[in-house]
């Protein structure tokens, strides 16, 4: 007796464990559709973006600001919102590594490394929110500039890749400059997090002009070269100046 009620528990357990996964389901669903059926009633738009990233913060030991270039995919849920889904790729290259010097103890002389390079290629692609303030908007001759703010969340792709570094290690006089470190490549992927602010002003009826700049952090790391004074970075961290122009279909 005491078995069968035993059983019976557990069947209800089971059965209430199901009926809230299902519910769980069907609410994913509802909110989906909810969300595209709102996509596709909302007044939707695409922006060219071009500018230029900035590392900083540890980052900028590797490398000086690239160009980058991004696209964004815009839906307006109200006047004052409006939710952007977004994409942007830069190249670092301009890096100081090839003039960064390594103290070789064996003969204690600082020594460069000639054909020492990296680059890192970025990739990002970002969910975030913009809200506008009209009552901040302000008016340049006939233009009027609509300030907002944007925050979002992401996953970043970085490539990173270092060659050309003489072996600091060598214990052999003189120094074999041929011998060098064996190339790297760290490929990852990071989740991170937007922040932003800029202004918007329309250009024409379907056309308008957006430039903004963007905090971006990324939950990754690039490994120390600590011969060469170099620390492990992490998170990554780059700003983007960016202009953009939204238009409306």
């Amino acid at each position: 007796m005491k078995y069968s009620k035993c059983i019976g528990y557990r069947l209800r357990f089971i059965n209430k464990a199901i009926f809230c996964n299902i519910f769980t389901v069907i609410r994913i669903l509802l909110l989906s559709n909810l969300f595209l059926l709102q996509s596709i009633l909302a007044q939707q738009s695409f922006s060219i973006v071009t500018g230029a990233g900035i590392p900083v913060l540890g980052l900028n030991n590797w490398y000086s600001s690239a160009p980058i270039i991004g696209l964004q995919y815009i839906i307006e849920n109200s006047e004052n919102k409006k939710t952007i889904i977004e994409c942007h790729y830069q190249l670092y290259s301009d890096n100081s590594l090839s003039d960064r010097e390594f103290h070789w103890v064996v003969d204690r002389t600082n020594y460069k490394s000639p054909d020492a390079n990296a680059n890192m290629d970025w990739i990002d692609f970002i969910i975030k929110s913009r809200i506008y303030f009209p009552d901040k908007a302000r008016s340049i001759g006939k233009k009027q500039l609509s300030p907002f703010s944007s925050f979002g969340l992401g996953l970043y792709y970085y490539n990173h890749k270092v060659s050309g570094l003489i072996y600091p290690g060598q214990s052999k006089r003189p120094l074999d400059t041929e011998f060098q470190l064996s190339p790297i490549a760290d490929k990852r992927y990071a989740w991170g997090a937007n922040v932003g602010a800029g202004f918007e002003t329309i250009l024409n009826k379907n056309l308008k002009l957006i430039i903004d700049i963007n905090y971006n952090a990324a939950i990754g790391y690039l490994r120390p070269f600590e011969d060469w004074g170099i620390n492990k970075v992490m998170p990554l961290q780059f700003l983007t100046i960016g202009l953009g122009f939204n238009y409306n279909y």
